[in-house]
């Protein structure tokens, strides 16, 4: 009897050990193929922004912009990225719109330079769109965004401009009539979020906001060298 259950005893043991180090190995590979790692994450400073408080509505994948076309998916930018320096601010805003019942319209985030290019092909000017050939734009740093607020239905908030409509409207010190005093309202309650998260205004959009402090640390983050022939910069 004993010799018997020591015989089971041992083929089951070798039989599970067998087995074990076979599995991982298959399980780890059919893993990996089902896991599909983001390009912008992995090559790229980059983290995405996701989740119940943000609504992903990329201007520049739409036609509804001031180029009237669509042009990201030239550079296969379809999400709303931020360098991951700055990621901790957007957690910081996600816990402000929780607390305030709020969600965050995301029009633009990080924007590739090779995007920068394209723009400033099409439309050079300088007033409300940087020079990539200079300085280069801060959402080609990752540390912009283009943002707006919504209800928790995705009820967009109404504002004194469209997003990116080149107008003293959009100035922050627009003052709004009697009729706009809303519209002023949301602009200032915006801006009050924004600022308690860390980041800073700029004086002739709203809709604009980046990191505070020095920003000339950040390098200009281009995309195309790694991404090959499915990038196209031309107009």
């Amino acid at each position: 009897m004993k010799k018997i259950f020591f015989t089971s005893f041992v083929f089951f043991f070798v039989a599970f050990f067998t087995i074990w180090g076979y599995l991982p190995s298959n399980a780890n590979d059919k893993i990996t193929d089902e896991i599909e790692l983001d390009f912008f994450e992995v090559h790229f400073p980059l983290k995405k922004i996701t989740g119940p408080y943000f609504i992903n509505k990329m201007t520049y994948t739409r036609d509804d912009n001031f180029l009237h076309h669509k042009f990201y998916q030239k550079f296969d930018v379809n999400d709303c990225y931020v360098h991951r320096d700055i990621y901790p601010n957007i957690k910081r805003l996600e816990n402000l719109l929780r607390e305030n019942n709020l969600r965050a319209v995301m029009y633009d985030c990080f924007r590739p330079h090779e995007a920068q290019v394209y723009m400033w092909n099409l439309n050079p000017n300088p007033l409300y769109l940087s020079n990539p050939n200079k300085f280069g734009s801060l959402h080609s740093r990752g540390i912009a965004v283009d943002i707006s607020l919504a209800n928790m239905d995705g009820v967009e908030y109404e504002f004194p401009t469209p997003v990116d409509s080149f107008d003293t409207k959009s100035w922050h010190n627009y003052k709004c009539s009697d009729e706009e005093k809303v519209l002023c309202q949301n602009r200032d309650a915006l801006k009050s979020l924004m600022e308690q998260a860390g980041f800073h205004p700029i004086k002739r959009e709203w809709w604009h906001y980046q990191k505070s402090g020095n920003v000339s640390a950040y390098p200009l983050i281009k995309i195309c060298d790694v991404k090959g022939a499915t990038c196209k910069t031309q107009k």
